[in-house]
């Protein structure tokens, strides 16, 4: 099937284009445009998105409401100025120059910024931008330069004295040069030596900081309307921590500190700056410190700044060095250059993990608040409860601890106990003990009331009279089929006045009525099937009208086919306005219109841009990538339904190759993972990494297989052998996979399902394996690099879902593990991992070859060296493709068979 026409699609119905299409090749995957960072105007005028091949560099796109179309090339990551006269985009460094750049090289390699006017396609460039932003306004541009290059420091000057010498400040905290231009006139003033700018979320209000060599003259300063900088604070040697803006750009906060000390060890006052008047708050003292990992961060109304403060801890010595060859055999000076890692059985947490989380807790910082109106401050969190959810109540927040199950972390995963704390006063009330991580609780925007998830329990707790009630059970997530308890479907939108909130089950949105406690169900998803989510159109809200109407987001659970819906909260009524068999998707509405940003797709249908002036007009198409289809032998998709041998239901995905009538077999390759169905309107990824690339593979005369697993506690090998086994009988009963042709390929957790799978069955002509887990019992006690954590978690609450642990259930872990049983192996198998794994120990691998070796199996295990959980260098990912495809060529079409799979490939490394 190298070229054909396209005509009727006799298995699906599909009349598609009578075009002459080129089959799809690696080569067409690596140029293939995908749509990428798409940006609406606040006045819905103008989008800009990015067009990112797969291997090549990205085009900027800008589109007018109009038509007009502007390409920059060489251009991603858009951003739109609030009236979209303007767009900026991110400009990084060719890759070309990239990839022949040496390590050393690519440190230095910076991306710049090219600014293009909507009106006149105008562009103008500015190279090495370390940072860039418009004003809330739209007024003002503001691009922040990277520091220029400097050439090698010269050697120091010997006969300087102590006393001559500058006062020594880190290279890091020196400034660079900030241009700020007024777009409306397009005068502009240019400032050396920035350090931080900060613009706020209204108007267009600027500050920034300075830090010259030597600390001279530093200093803050806000812009007034006339680009005219005007000082409100300076001394010598010091600069801003943080810096930010209230809401309205009326009051400035800064932290400020010397920058003549260590990082973690600077100390700052904070200043608060308005009406041209400045005050300090001192929060330094013996048990906390605002450093320069402190933030601050404004409430909604400006009568509050929330300012995290660190941890006042030691500072680590440096190890001492040999000074005098006595020193050769100091004890004390020996031992202190000791590199010891102590491993505790009490430890809060294993030594990875608490090595992995070094550098960020050690940078943690605890918030508390400041009460502008009559100047307190009050600690919030600390090391027992460190973490506090941000919000504009200015009674209640939310907080949370995970210190009393860290040490159960290893084994049973994560959880939290929430807390209720006072603004005014610190105190915290303890609200839910032990919540998953997915149940975090909701509190309503007036303060006076709390919902949460755990346990199957929905909750409701009142503020004012301290009272928690259970409202309901049966909200839990009902296709969890782990060792652990299942979480919540979460939470939409609270309403108006704290008078209620929307909360989810399965299918559908219940209101629930605050003043009577009850839920009421407003959508009928259950009845038909159909799964309803409240679309977020306004970010920036804190609540919704009670009688608002809702934009709507419903997909139907059978037949996959999505919609948008409109849901009046004053009657219930849900009205339809986009509904077919596709995936529909809201991006995003105007900021300061009605106009809505869309993307329709399926798997032959690419997911181009929409724009509708509201959410009853039709929507008119934006973007045109979809073209690209016009020029490649595509294929398509269907969704099939089958049983299991003991009845349950399962349904999969089907891609067969252009023009396929069904009337004869084809070689086919099963990728899976757990709920695959869901991909039936799913656009395929195009691109070159760890997974098949499906329409290559339709283009080239195969058929692709994406079935559901549901799997069993204990059991999760012989769950996904049933659903497989039963998934390949369907597929070749309906006459489209040839049996003798059908082969496996899994990454991951798929990549323990396809290798233990092989063990069972000789059904499968072939099996790529990636990143399998192949010996359960010695993963169990292995270490996700990547986290730190250990692997426990995952095998007695996790995915692997095995549920007790190795010492109560050893039978377990070796009947689902399948080195055990390499000796029932009759599949020819490809292993592949990369050497620094971040989550699977790659020696899960070397077990499977060596097992497999061992008994003179066929089996090949690819090495990507330097790579992790998914290889990430496009020469690896490149040639891990090409050699998948070889191999399934060679066992399911009869190809000759690769050489490295005979002969093999002797190690080799470049000549020193």
């Amino acid at each position: 099937m190298r070229r054909r026409i396209r005509n009727l699609l006799p298995l699906l119905g599909i009349l598609a284009t009578p075009l002459l299409a080129a089959p799809v090749t690696p080569e067409a995957v690596m140029g293939f445009k995908s749509l990428k960072d798409p940006v609406l105007a606040g006045n819905g005028a103008v989008v800009a998105f990015t067009a990112a091949p797969d291997r090549g560099d990205p085009q900027g796109r800008v589109r007018r409401s109009d038509g007009q179309l502007f390409t920059l090339e060489r251009a991603q990551k858009p951003i739109v100025n609030a009236n979209g006269r303007f767009v900026l985009f991110e400009q990084p460094v060719p890759l070309l120059e990239q990839e022949n750049a040496g390590a050393k090289e690519r440190k230095g390699l910076k991306a710049g910024r090219v600014l293009i006017q909507t009106q006149t396609g105008k562009q103008e460039r500015f190279e090495r931008v370390k940072a860039a932003a418009f004003s809330h306004d739209g007024r003002l541009l503001v691009i922040h330069f990277e520091p220029e290059q400097s050439e090698a420091a010269e050697p120091a000057d010997e006969a300087k004295s102590e006393e001559d010498a500058a006062p020594s400040i880190d290279e890091a905290d020196l400034g660079s040069a900030l241009l700020v231009r007024d777009l409306t006139d397009g005068s502009e003033q240019r400032f050396a030596d920035v350090r931080h700018f900060a613009l706020p979320k209204k108007g267009s209000a600027l500050a920034f900081s300075t830090s010259a060599k030597e600390g001279k003259g530093n200093a803050l300063y806000r812009l007034d309307p006339a680009l005219k900088p005007v000082l409100v604070h300076q001394q010598d040697g010091y600069g801003t921590g943080a810096l930010v803006w209230d809401r309205s750009g009326a009051v400035l906060g800064f932290s400020w500190g010397s920058l003549q000390a260590k990082a973690r060890q600077r100390e700052h006052l904070v200043g608060l700056f308005a009406r041209d008047a400045l005050r300090w708050q001192e929060l330094n003292h013996a048990d906390f410190m605002v450093s320069a990992y402190s933030d601050l961060a404004f409430s909604r109304d400006g009568q509050r700044l929330f300012i995290g403060r660190q941890a006042r801890l030691p500072a680590v010595p440096e190890k001492p060095q040999f000074g005098q060859a006595e020193d050769l055999t100091n004890r004390d000076l020996l031992l202190a250059r000791a590199d010891l890692v102590l491993w505790h059985g009490d430890d809060e947490q294993i030594k990875t993990r608490e090595m992995h989380q070094y550098d960020k807790e050690r940078k943690r910082t605890y918030p508390g608040v400041w009460h502008l109106g009559d100047d307190t401050y009050v600690q919030l969190t600390d090391s027992e409860v460190p973490t506090l959810v941000m919000g504009d109540n200015p009674n209640h927040l939310l907080a949370s601890s995970d210190k009393p199950y860290r040490k159960m972390i290893s084994w049973a995963g994560f959880y939290k106990d929430w807390y209720l704390v006072d603004l005014k006063t610190g105190q915290r009330r303890a609200l839910a003990v032990q919540l998953g991580s997915a149940d975090t609780p909701t509190l309503a925007p007036g303060g006076s009331q709390v919902l949460w998830h755990v346990r199957d329990g929905l909750y409701h707790h009142d503020v004012q009279r301290n009272r928690t009630r259970k409202l309901a059970d049966g909200f839990s997530n009902e296709d969890h089929d782990y060792p652990s308890p299942a979480p919540g479907y979460g939470f939409g939108p609270w309403l108006s006045g704290d008078a209620g909130a929307l909360v989810y089950d399965k299918y559908d949105i219940w209101r629930f009525d605050s003043a009577s406690g009850k839920l009421n169900r407003l959508t009928e998803g259950r009845e038909a099937d159909t799964l309803y989510r409240v679309q977020t159109t306004d970010p920036d809200a804190l609540s919704v009208a009670a009688s608002a109407e809702l934009l709507v987001h419903g997909v139907n659970e059978q037949s996959k086919a999505e919609g948008l819906y409109r849901l009046a909260l004053a009657d219930g009524s849900l009205s339809p306005w986009q509904q077919g068999d596709y995936r529909v998707k809201f991006l995003a509405k105007a900021a300061e219109a009605d106009t809505l940003m869309l993307s329709f797709e399926r798997y032959d249908r690419f997911p181009d841009l929409y724009l509708s002036a509201n959410a009853s007009s039709e929507p008119e198409q934006l973007s045109r990538l979809g073209d690209q289809l016009d020029r490649l032998d595509w294929g398509q998709a269907q969704l099939v339904r089958w049983e299991t041998e003991d009845g349950q239901p399962l349904k999969g995905v089907l891609i067969t190759p252009p023009g396929y009538d069904g009337q004869r077999p084809l070689p086919t390759m099963i990728y899976f993972y757990r709920f695959m169905s869901d991909r039936l309107h799913a656009f395929p990824q195009m691109a070159i990494n760890h997974r098949p690339n499906f329409p290559w593979y339709a283009s080239e005369g195969y058929a692709i297989f994406l079935p559901d697993v549901v799997f069993e506690v204990g059991r999760p090998g012989p769950a996904s052998l049933k659903a497989l086994l039963s998934g390949a009988d369907k597929i070749v009963e309906m006459g489209v996979a040839d049996p003798k042709a059908i082969g496996l390929q899994g990454h991951s957790w798929a990549g323990y399902q396809s290798a233990y799978i092989v063990t069972q069955t000789d059904r499968f002509a072939s099996v790529v394996t990636g990143a399998p887990v192949s010996n359960m019992t010695s993963a169990y006690t292995g270490i996700r690099l990547g986290s730190g954590l250990g692997r426990q978690f995952q095998y007695e609450s996790g995915q692997s879902r095995i549920g007790p642990s190795l010492y109560e259930a050893p039978d377990l872990y070796i009947e689902n593990s399948p080195v055990f049983y390499a000796d029932k192996v009759k599949t020819p198998m490809v292993i592949m991992f990369g050497d620094v794994d971040d989550a699977v120990p790659w020696q899960q691998g070397i077990e499977l070859y060596l097992a497999m070796r061992r008994l003179a199996k066929p089996v090949v295990m690819l090495q990507y060296q330097n790579e992790p959980h998914h290889p990430k260098q496009y020469p690896n990912k490149l040639d891990y493709t090409l050699k998948m495809k070889a191999f399934f060529d060679f066992t399911l079409k009869g190809a000759p068979a690769p050489d490295w799979w005979v002969n093999g490939l002797p190690y080799r490394k470049p000549d020193q």
